[in-house]
Order: structure tokens, then C-alpha cells, then sequence
């Protein structure tokens, strides 16, 4: 006994994401080819290549867990701060990496310094104006705070801008470097920026008076 059985067309749906159906696209002027069982569908576009995104690479300014520094006697021309990094970095005349710094800032971070005793390191351009040692904090570097634009906004504001900002070292209870984890860790100036006393040492051969010094957000 025979049997005949007719074929009843059927139209495939592509379901994004879902294996159990099968994934035909039907779109105009698409070639059209046929199915040995003489159902015809139409083929999908091919995909674009896909294009590898190179890994981004890694900024100087990325913060580190232990100091660095990439060669010793090179020249510095500028200092830059970025404190939402909490790193101090050195660069020579073409903007390489001479040395990287974990730092602490003023203990109310946010924000840049506006009045005398809020606790915050500035932001902006200055210099180094004086190298010295410090009985508590061992060795500090003095910088130009404030300039005009802060004495401006400060004015503006009917503060005093304060000043006395300096990159210093540890409190003499550490300067055996036992306690850098926890310094480091937080922020506890009154609006400096503090590094170890070893990371002090490669800053006070390298750094000369009148270097500039950026500080960022």
C-alpha cells in the first residue's frame, strides 16, 4: 500500500538567541537557494568581520601599589598630581614616566582647596618654591600655593586662601616605612600630599626648584 504525503510550505522565524529554532532571516535581495527537499528559503546577509579591539593601554597615571621609578638620573620638567589616583608621577621633557608615587591627600579629599582650614589639597598649576627638612615629616617640598586664580576665588568667596601646601613625607613615628600600608591607605593631611620617606628621597634628588607642578582632580 502506498501512501502520499504532501509537503505543506513552511516559513522558519530567526529567534534571536534561541537555539531549539532554526535561524533563517528573510529579507529582500537575498540570493535564494533551494532546500534538497524543495523548500526554498533565503539565506541571511553574512556578518561584518569582527574587528579585535586592541586592549587599552595603561595610563601613567593609573595608580600603583608600590612606588616606581623608571630611570634615576633623568631630568624632570614636570610633576603631575591626580588625586583621584592618589599618585604623584615625575616626566621628563618628552612626557615619559621618570617616577610613580602612591600618596595620601587632605582629609576632606573632595574638591579644591577654597579657605584655610577645609582640610582639601588644591587643584591647578604651580611650582616648587623650597626644599626642606622637617622634624615631624621628614623632608617637604614647598609648592607655590596659592596662585592668582586661587587667591580670586578665595576673595570672591570672603576667604582667606590659606597656604603652606607641600609634597612631605611620613610622621616621624613611621619613618621606618612599619606603618606605610595604613598612611597610604587614607587620607590624613591637612591638604599636602604625603608619600613614603623612601619615595621622599627619589623626589629630593630629581626635583629642582621652579619645577612645575600640576594638580588634578
Amino acid at each position: 500500500m502506498r501512501y502520499h504525503f504532501q509537503l505543506l510550505p513552511i516559513t522558519l522565524l530567526l529567534f534571536v538567541g534561541c537555539k531549539k529554532e532554526p535561524k533563517v532571516v528573510i529579507k529582500e535581495n537575498n540570493q535564494t537557494i533551494t532546500h534538497e527537499r524543495n523548500e526554498t528559503i533565503k539565506t541571511p546577509l553574512p556578518l561584518p568581520p569582527k574587528i579585535e579591539e586592541e586592549p587599552e593601554s595603561e595610563s601613567i597615571f593609573t595608580w600603583k601599589m608600590n612606588d616606581e621609578t623608571i630611570a634615576e638620573t633623568a631630568e624632570i620638567s614636570k610633576i603631575v598630581v591626580v588625586k583621584s589616583q592618589r599618585v604623584l608621577v615625575l616626566l621628563d621633557a618628552e612626557g615619559n614616566l621618570v617616577s610613580r608615587h602612591r600618596i595620601s591627600l587632605g582629609k576632606n579629599s573632595v574638591g579644591t582647596k577654597l579657605k584655610q582650614g577645609d582640610y582639601k589639597t588644591p587643584e591647578g598649576t604651580y611650582s616648587v618654591i623650597d626644599k626642606r627638612r622637617d622634624k615631624v615629616y621628614y623632608k617637604e617640598i614647598l609648592i607655590s600655593y596659592p596662585n592668582d586664580e586661587d587667591r580670586e576665588r578665595s576673595k570672591s568667596l570672603g576667604f582667606s586662601t590659606g597656604g603652606g601646601i607641600t609634597i612631605h613625607a611620613q610622621p616621624n613615628w613611621n619613618w621606618d616605612g612599619h606603618g606605610n600600608d595604613y598612611t597610604l591607605s587614607n587620607d590624613w593631611t591637612e591638604g599636602c600630599m604625603a608619600v613614603t620617606n623612601e619615595g621622599m628621597d627619589v623626589l629630593w634628588k630629581m626635583i629642582s626648584l621652579g619645577t612645575p607642578i600640576e594638580i588634578r582632580e
